[in-house]
Order: C-alpha cells, then structure tokens, then sequence
C-alpha cells in the first residue's frame, strides 16, 4: 500500500526526512511517531505528492508520489496536522461539497459529525481548532476511503472525542481501509 525507499527530502541545508524507508501493508493500522521535528509531517506531505522528495522514491497504491499525486489523493481520506477551510462556508456546505467531488451522500458525513458533536451549521472559520479537527475528520473518513492519514489528529480533541475518533478509525480499519497514523 505504501513503500518508501531512501526517502529524503532536504528544505535547503535543512533536513526533513532522510533515508527513510518503510512498508505499510494494506489493511495495516500502522501508528508513525517520532519526536517533534522527526519529519513525520513532511513524511506525509511527500507521500501525498505535496512535497518533492530530494532523493528517495515513495509510492501508495503502486503509484508514483512525484507523478501520480493526484490519482493518489482520489483514493484517500487526509486529516493534516494543521486544519484551513474556506472562510465563511459553514461545516455542512463543506461537507455537501466534499460529499459531491466524491460522489457519496452526505449522510455518512452527517453521522460522522453526530458522532463527533460537531454543529455543521457553524461557519469554519468561526469554529474552534478542535472542531475544525473534527471536520476534517468528518471530510476524511465520509466516502469510505481506501486509505486514512492522519497527521496528529487529536490535537485539539478532549478525550472523549478522541475515543469517538479511535472507535470510527478502528471500524474503517474493520472494513478493510489502510489507517496511517501520526
């Protein structure tokens, strides 16, 4: 599902990631950690094609992160580490319109959401940095992807939302999706 070999990706003279190699299989919950400033965040930007490796070569799905950055997002859910919404849409609109590029109903999102205790009808921009989280969790995980990303997606969540988010990640895992975890 996901290969890296040699993964290095340099900002200038400083280091991102370096040499990193790994395999992630599908259908694997696998859980990345690292100390702050380890490259987990660049890690994932690369993987998804947001980034240009230095060196190295990574590919999800069997395709190329450089060349084929596109075709992997279609395939994905992504809660970055750092969440941005277009300013005065609220969390439903977002939804109906993520819902639409995907093709799906919104009423997975809606659950999702309930779940979550997450207000749609509260514009984005107004919404606290744990429940911009929860969006995008609600946006990440309501088409059924083949694989979830996330990049520290508790931040912000108090415990008992975490709980919610670790109970909806073990049942997509459950219904065969790949879930990267940083």
């Amino acid at each position: 599902m996901i290969q890296t070999r040699d993964l290095t990706k340099f900002y200038g003279h400083t280091r991102g990631i370096e040499g990193l190699s790994l395999n992630v299989d599908s259908g694997e919950f696998f859980g990345f950690i690292g100390p702050n400033g380890a490259g987990k965040s660049t890690t994932i930007r690369t993987l998804l094609g947001l980034l240009r490796p230095t060196r190295g070569r990574a590919t999800v799905f069997g395709l190329d992160s450089v060349t084929d950055g596109i075709a992997i997002r279609r395939r994905l859910g992504y809660v970055p580490a750092e969440v941005g919404f277009y300013n005065g849409m609220t969390g439903g609109s977002i939804l109906r319109l993520a819902s639409r590029i995907h093709g799906v109903s919104a009423l997975r999102g809606n659950e999702i959401a309930n779940q979550l205790n997450l207000d749609l009808t509260r514009k984005a921009d107004e919404l606290s940095t744990g429940n911009r989280k929860k969006l995008a969790i609600v946006l990440a995980l309501q088409h059924h992807p083949e694989l979830v990303v996330l990049d520290e997606p508790t931040t912000g969540l108090d415990p008992l939302i975490q709980g919610v988010l670790f109970e909806l990640l073990r049942e997509e895992n459950e219904q065969g999706a790949t879930v990267f975890f940083s």
